[in-house]
C-alpha cells in the first residue's frame, strides 16, 4: 500500500500554489537460489520483483496539465549493496503531463523494453534468461532519454525516444514504440538502438488474454549482427492456479555453434495483496557465461512484499 506523504499544498505570503502529492513505495524481495549442480547455495534478491525504494509525485498545474517527478532505486535486499549509481539507478525523471500525452526527461524505460510481451519478464533464476535484444543487451532503462508518451487513442499508443550520446562525434540514442491493447489483444512494434551503436534492434510481441490463461510471444532482430547470432524469440503462458499464478516461458537465442535455448517455470502464491510467496525453476543450454556452457538445471523460492 502506498504512503501518501504529502496531500496538500504549502502557502507562502499570499499566493496559494498548486496541490501537489509525494508518495513513498518500493519492494522488498529475497529468496534462496541454486544456479546448477555444484553451484553454492545463496541468498539473493530480485528474482520475483526488483527490490527497490521509490518517491514519486505530481503537482497540479491547472488546466489539465500537471508536473510529475518519479525517483526509484534499486538495491540488493540481501546484503544492502546498491549499484555505482546510487540514486534514481531504477527509474528516474521528471516531466509534464496533460491531454497531450506525458513528456519525460532523466533515466526512463526503453521503448523496446516496456512494450516485450513476456510471461515473467527478466525475473526467474538468476542466468537462465535466453532473451536476446533489448532484454539482455539493450538494457532496460537509458540514461539521459527525453522520452514522449501519446495519449491513448481507442486503445493504440506510442512512444518515442531520444538521448544524446554526450560524446562528439557518437551518434544517439533513438527509439519508438507502437502498441494496441484492446480487450484480450495486446500487439506491440518497437525499434531501438543505443547511443555509439551501429545495431539497431526490432521487436514485435503480442499477447492474448483466454480468461483461463494468458499467452505471450515476443521476436527480436538485430541488423549489422552476423545471420547466426542475430535473431531471438519467447513464448511464455500465465495461468490462474488457486491462490495463485503459474507462469513458464520457453526462449531461444541465435548463437554461432548452437543456439543458446532457456525454460524457465514459476509459481507465484498471493498471501496477500502486498505480499507473495515464490518458486522458479530454470534449464539452460549451451550458455559459455553459465556452468561453463554445459546442459544446466536451476531453482530457487521467496518472498516479494510491495508496500
Amino acid at each position: 500500500m502506498k504512503k501518501t506523504l504529502i496531500a496538500l499544498a504549502a502557502v507562502a505570503s499570499t499566493t496559494a500554489f498548486a496541490q501537489s502529492t509525494v508518495t513513498l513505495s518500493g519492494t522488498l524481495d529475497t529468496g534462496l537460489q541454486k544456479q546448477f549442480s555444484g553451484a553454492a547455495l545463496n541468498l539473493t534478491n530480485s528474482r520475483s520483483g526488483t527490490s527497490n525504494w521509490t518517491i514519486s509525485g505530481a503537482e497540479d498545474l491547472g488546466g489539465g496539465l500537471k508536473a510529475t517527478f518519479f525517483v526509484s532505486t534499486s538495491f540488493a535486499s540481501d546484503d544492502g549493496t546498491v549499484a555505482a549509481q546510487t540514486i534514481g539507478n531504477n527509474n528516474m525523471y521528471v516531466g509534464l503531463e496533460g491531454g497531450f500525452g506525458a513528456l519525460r526527461m532523466g533515466r526512463s524505460l526503453d521503448p523496446a523494453f516496456s512494450l516485450a510481451q513476456t510471461a515473467n519478464s527478466t525475473k526467474g533464476v538468476t542466468g537462465y534468461t535466453t532473451r536476446a535484444g533489448v532484454l539482455d543487451n539493450n538494457g532496460v532503462y537509458i540514461a539521459n532519454q527525453i522520452l514522449y508518451i501519446s495519449p491513448n487513442f481507442s486503445g493504440f499508443q506510442g512512444q518515442f525516444s531520444y538521448a544524446p550520446s554526450e560524446v562528439a562525434g557518437t551518434s544517439a540514442h533513438t527509439a519508438f514504440g507502437l502498441s494496441y491493447a484492446a480487450g484480450p489483444l495486446t500487439v506491440t512494434l518497437a525499434n531501438s538502438k543505443l547511443a555509439g551503436a551501429a545495431t539497431r534492434l526490432t521487436q514485435i510481441g503480442a499477447a492474448y488474454d483466454f480468461s483461463v490463461a494468458k499467452v505471450f510471444f515476443t521476436y527480436t532482430d538485430r541488423s549489422n549482427t552476423v545471420s547466426t547470432a542475430d535473431n531471438s524469440y519467447a513464448i511464455g503462458v500465465s495461468a490462474p492456479v488457486g491462490p495463485g499464478l503459474l507462469w513458464a516461458d520457453y526462449a531461444v537465442r541465435e548463437q554461432a555453434g548452437a543456439d543458446n535455448k532457456g525454460f524457465q517455470v514459476g509459481y507465484k502464491y498471493f498471501l496477500s495483496k502486498r505480499t507473495t510467496a515464490y518458486v522458479n525453476l530454470g534449464n539452460r543450454k549451451n550458455s559459455a557465461t553459465l556452468n561453463g556452457g554445459a546442459s544446466s538445471t536451476g531453482y530457487g523460492f521467496g518472498i516479494q512484499h510491495n508496500f
